[in-house]
């Protein structure tokens, strides 16, 4: 990169707030233009700590050129969502400022950590020799404290960006308590500790933004999921129930009076352990069907295999029972290790030949 000494003080609006404001576009290079738009926004915006990060850099420029060295200024903004989105832009209009005035140094203004989360951006394209955090000055008086503190409150209140977190989710809380006091009084706070628990267990594993994905790529896939998920959940609670009613069970027997649980008729909790089980492959091999793209030979012996091994699990519950005969529950477990056996050889075969 050609150098000429320059320094390039750095002005960070992360969540773009003057360029709301004003309605002006970023870069904006230059003392002239950034004093003009510091005045702007400091009376449009006097209580915003952005009108004293401006000034800050307009500070720190004017001592540079007076210690004798030269220096710039220019201001960059990001996006009000802020995120990756905002880092990107913000690269883009640094990229212009470095292109237009070829500067050999940086030193980052900023008014608070969010801003001052670009400052790998900024060293990854120049020498960063300072950074320089503006710090409001506050009153320290009570009358003043419970001004700043109303103030917050109500941002919490009005901003887009918080009013979500501040509102929505303990308003949705309310209204899931009132709820489960009308239909299952017993069990409100259980019930509720469990949205709560699920709704961190999304959030904490980023499954929120799984699902949406696999919603546009895949929603069959995604349907045939949340319909297995649903179903393990609800014969859990329900065998689960029934194992607690039979007195001195426990153990390996517990499990068998579990897996032979009647639904009704000839029908067992095990088949829905195992429809629950094969639903994800099957819906799978559907979504792939429907979309026609090659359905994955692994999903459907997994299929197979899963369907297949359905009277080994029978017999297993018999046998855990006292009830069942176990040369059977062999004979089923063989059947099932030779389908999938069969299958993985057909795989094979057909690999082979391409």
């Amino acid at each position: 990169m050609v150098t000429n000494g320059l320094v390039l003080v750095v002005c960070v609006d992360r969540d773009n707030d003057v360029g709301e404001v004003l309605g002006v576009e970023t870069p904006i290079v230059g003392a002239d233009r950034v004093r003009e738009v510091a005045l702007k926004f400091a009376l449009n915006r006097p209580e915003d700590s952005d009108a004293n990060a401006l000034f800050a850099s307009l500070q720190t420029c004017e001592e540079l050129k007076r210690s004798g060295r030269r220096a710039e200024v220019a201001l960059i903004a990001g996006l009000r969502e802020e995120g990756v989105k905002a880092d990107i832009k913000i690269g883009k209009e640094l990229d212009k400022v470095i292109e237009m005035l070829k500067p050999s140094e940086a030193i980052l203004v900023s008014d608070g950590p969010t801003d001052e989360q670009v400052l790998p951006i900024l060293q990854s394209k120049l020498k960063v020799i300072s950074v320089r955090r503006v710090i409001v000055q506050q009153s320290r008086g009570i009358e003043e404290s419970f001004i700043l503190l109303l103030r917050y409150m109500k941002m919490l209140v009005e901003d887009e960006r918080y009013r979500k977190y501040s509102l929505g989710v303990p308003g949705s809380f309310v209204m899931l308590y009132a709820l489960l006091s009308a239909l299952v009084p017993q069990f409100v706070w259980p019930a509720l500790l469990f949205t709560i628990g699920f709704v961190l267990f999304l959030k904490g594993f980023a499954l929120d933004v799984k699902v949406k994905e696999l919603y546009f790529t895949s929603p069959v896939e995604l349907v045939a999921n949340g319909l297995a998920a649903v179903i393990l959940v609800v014969i859990t609670i329900y065998g689960v129930s029934y194992v607690t009613t039979l007195p001195g069970v426990r153990g390996f027997e517990a499990f068998g009076y579990f897996l032979l649980v009647t639904i009704g008729g000839q029908m067992f909790l095990l088949d829905l352990v195992v429809i629950s089980l094969a639903l994800p492959f099957a819906g799978r091999i559907i979504d792939r069907l429907v979309t026609y793209k090659p359905v994955n030979i692994s999903d459907v012996t997994m299929l197979a295999f899963i369907l297949v091994s359905r009277q080994a699990l029978l017999e297993l519950g018999r046998v855990l029972i006292g009830g069942g005969d176990v040369v059977l529950l062999f004979e089923w477990i063989l059947v099932a290790i030779l389908v999938l056996a069969a299958q993985l050889a057909v795989i094979n075969l057909i690999r082979g030949k391409h």
